[in-house]
């Protein structure tokens, strides 16, 4: 028997974890460090269906975006991390694990993706 015995901190789960210090999730850095997020204006219509990782940036297309539409500024917009989410909260999973230079392709709002990297 220790004369030492430990006694549980009440804020500590029972895993030794306390959540007050947690890692922040990229998610949560991405927002911290204010990363733009560059989308076409079609996003207003149509939820991203391409999402590109890149070190100081997020990018997002429709995919139905021609190459003439992309080429006109006026058919561009800056958002931050948190509107993005905010609109398309199925992305969220994938700004967690990726990596930069990496890209998700969603064929739908469920949050499922397949990687391409970059």
């Amino acid at each position: 028997m220790s004369l030492f015995k430990r006694k549980p901190n009440p804020a500590t789960p029972e895993s030794g974890h306390d959540p007050r210090y947690a890692r922040p999730t990229q998610v949560e850095m991405m927002t911290h460090a204010r990363i733009p997020v560059f989308l076409s204006k079609m996003h207003a219509a149509h939820p991203p269906r391409w999402v590109t990782v890149h070190g100081d940036r997020l990018e997002s297309v429709v995919g139905l975006e021609s190459e003439e539409y992309m080429s006109d500024s006026d058919n561009h917009e800056v958002w931050s991390v948190e509107h993005f989410i905010s609109d398309f909260p199925f992305v969220k999973d994938f700004l967690n694990a990726a990596s930069p230079g990496q890209s998700a392709l969603f064929i739908d709002q469920s949050g499922r993706y397949s990687l391409e990297e970059g």
